[in-house]
């Protein structure tokens, strides 16, 4: 018996779908099943489940998420002896055939060799939206504007939140606002047409930012779930991929939105440092250039991200 297994989210909804991407990618190529131990936000948005859930009796000694990698490996190997664990950002291994079951522990993001191997028509099916979500009035809102306005994506929240950084590892930077106001008016944009979507929620950086009701988040299913809304950040994610441009953000979710999107030219920062927001009490803000497209990845240090068709 064969077959590829998630035992472990990393990160929110955006890095989750790097995590899928890859699951269902080396599924497909190798004609086996791609597992989970839990649904995850993809359930709700998306039509087609192209995973199965591990059994509850195996699942329930995974999903406390502060599990580490050994107990993960241990719990496994008692259900699956022969289960090996496999490297996806290692070109050697990470889309290899293997005759035993497999797992992987990483947010699959980070080498070249995960995407090429990758291809947008699949990933496009595997990602298009539910009924349940284009039912939504947000959904039919978005899409009658569809191309027809240009946006800016701040990402703040958590990266700029000092406390949360003098106690977490952080590999985020904040990147100014006025590195998106260059990059808006050299491109011969308007700065009063442009509309701006964040994670701001203390309103510093977007300060007529509509107030929005949270929702909350759990492990493993990640964001909590309401009926006729499907999550907090959905009408966020919506905004994104109906622009005519985005003016992403360094981020996995602006970039996923990128990505998916039927309507967009994009342009994204290019990611040339790295600061910690709140370090030894100092709030700084790095300055970037933007270039036209998607590929630049939304964490320093990463190669690009370029994906065939």
């Amino acid at each position: 018996m064969s077959f590829i297994l998630c035992p472990h989210w990393v990160g929110r909804f955006g890095n989750r779908m790097h995590q899928y991407a890859y699951g269902v990618t080396y599924a497909k190529k190798n004609n086996v099943d791609f597992i989970l131990t839990s649904e995850w936000e993809g359930t709700k948005l998306f039509k087609r489940k192209s995973h199965r859930v591990l059994d509850e009796a195996i699942t329930k000694n995974l999903n406390h998420g502060n599990t580490s990698w050994e107990s993960r490996d241990e719990i496994l190997k008692q259900s699956y002896p022969d289960i090996k664990f496999i490297d996806c950002h290692n070109p050697e291994e990470n889309y290899a055939k293997y005759n035993v079951p497999v797992y992987f522990d990483e947010v699959c993001a980070y080498h070249q060799s995960i995407f090429s191997t990758m291809s947008k028509s699949h990933l496009l099916e595997i990602f298009e939206f539910s009924d349940e979500v284009k039912e939504t009035e947000a959904y039919r809102y978005w899409e009658s504007k569809a191309g027809t306005y240009d946006i800016a994506h701040l990402r703040r929240d958590d990266i700029a939140n000092v406390n949360y950084n003098s106690t977490n590892t952080q590999g985020y930077s904040v990147i100014s606002k006025s590195s998106y106001v260059n990059v808006i008016l050299q491109n011969g944009f308007k700065l009063s047409e442009v509309e701006w979507t964040s994670d701001d929620h203390t309103k510093k950086w977007h300060r007529d930012r509509k107030k929005t009701e949270l929702f909350g988040w759990n492990y493993p299913e990640g964001s909590v779930y309401r009926e006729g809304y499907i999550f907090d950040w959905l009408e966020d994610f919506l905004r994104l991929y109906f622009a005519r441009t985005i003016f992403r953000a360094g981020s996995s979710f602006s970039w996923w939105a990128a990505f998916l999107s039927p309507t967009a030219k994009i342009y994204s920062p290019v990611l040339d440092k790295q600061s910690t927001y709140g370090m030894d009490g100092i709030m700084y803000e790095i300055s970037v250039d933007f270039v036209e497209g998607n590929h630049p990845h939304w964490i320093y240090g990463s190669d690009d991200i370029i994906i065939g068709e």
